[in-house]
């Protein structure tokens, strides 16, 4: 790694050889035509930019000075200066990047730009023109990333939508479902009345006619015995496999843990199986409701309190308008809230939009 000389210690006046500058140290003795041809050059040798061809360290830098890189991809570390305010410029007249170190810290030398320094309560300060412009840009993306954020804040928290589905289903009496002692593994539906699709329906007794899955996991699983429409409009009985949901077209009634290894070999009539009754029961229907049907709405994106406007407008749903029925929203959280549907309506589905204008 070369190393620059930036001081002025060279610096003498031909002809005057006991004459010593107050920067600096003169040479012993008599001086050579070649010191005093140097001499007469050294001012013009730091108004001329020193060539920088190579990763180069300077060392104390005495007077105002030029580098020019004419090579990329080097790196010149500045050495301290003697004076507050002394200048350094730094032109890469290359065609590729170079990197200007000072103190601790790095500067990008960009190709075909020019870097300023100032020595400044004992380090250098860059003042260059360009970082002031980057500055600019900068602040001026920031302003725009700001209103950008505004624009993002109304388009995803100030107004946000979507659509959901209130099922209301449930059993009026009977439908109580129980193992089976005499199949492996079956469960058993007897009879009862439910309402679905905002009719009022009869079921027959289901002997022996769902099958709980084996379970052949390392962890316990879940599965539902439900009652169903076929595509004929007669009602069925089934279980879904081990962590399945019930569809659409079915209602859930028993909910089943089937712990981890329990197969038909170890466990053929449930005995290890826990049951769990799911069923909404609603002896009253369709004129008085237990408990009222509804869906959980979880925001997109969170707002900072429940304090919104929540409009609700139906789009689809099983059942006449003629039927009993009031929609509503309530529950409200900062991260979501409940559509409730009061009546005889099933299937409804909601479009819901939140508004939060002071956000």
């Amino acid at each position: 790694m070369a190393t620059i000389n930036c001081t002025l210690a060279d610096l003498k006046v031909p002809g005057f050889s006991g004459y010593t500058p107050p920067f600096g140290t003169k040479v012993t003795g008599s001086i050579t035509p070649r010191d005093e041809n140097n001499n007469m050059l050294m001012p013009f040798g730091f108004q001329r930019p020193k060539v920088v061809t190579e990763t180069s360290t300077t060392s104390i830098i005495e007077a105002n000075i030029v580098f020019d890189i004419v090579a990329g991809g080097i790196t010149l570390t500045l050495g301290a200066a003697a004076f507050t305010g002394c200048r350094v410029s730094v032109i890469n007249s290359a065609t590729t990047d170079a990197t200007v170190n000072y103190g601790t810290n790095n500067f990008t030398a960009k190709a075909k730009e020019s870097i300023h320094f100032e020595w400044v309560n004992g380090t250098w300060a860059v003042v260059n023109e360009r970082a002031e412009f980057v500055d600019m840009i900068a602040y001026a993306f920031d302003l725009a990333g700001r209103a950008n954020q505004e624009a993002k804040k109304t388009v995803q928290q100030r107004i946000q939508t979507g659509v959901v589905t209130v099922l209301n289903r449930g059993v009026i009496s009977g439908l109580v479902v129980s193992k089976s002692t005499t199949a492996l593994r079956n469960i058993s539906l007897a009879n009862g009345k439910f309402f679905m699709n905002s009719l009022e329906r009869v079921c027959g007794d289901f002997p022996n006619s769902a099958l709980v899955p084996d379970n052949y996991e390392s962890a316990a699983r879940y599965c539902y015995a439900y009652i169903f429409f076929d595509a004929g409009g007669a009602v069925r009985f089934a279980c879904t496999p081990l962590g399945g949901e019930v569809p659409e077209n079915g209602m859930a009634l028993y909910r089943f843990s089937v712990p981890a290894g329990n197969s038909y070999q170890n466990d053929p009539y449930l005995n290890s199986v826990s049951m769990t009754d799911v069923r909404r029961v609603e002896e009253g229907y369709p004129i008085q409701f237990n408990s009222i049907a509804y869906a959980s709405v979880a925001l997109p994106f969170n707002l900072l309190n429940a304090e919104y406007d929540i409009h609700l407008e139906i789009l689809d749903h099983k059942g006449g308008f003629n039927q009993r029925e009031t929609i509503y929203a309530g529950g409200k959280a900062a991260n979501g809230f409940n559509i409730y549907v009061e009546g005889t309506l099933d299937a409804t589905r909601i479009r819901w939009t939140v508004t939060k204008p002071s956000l």
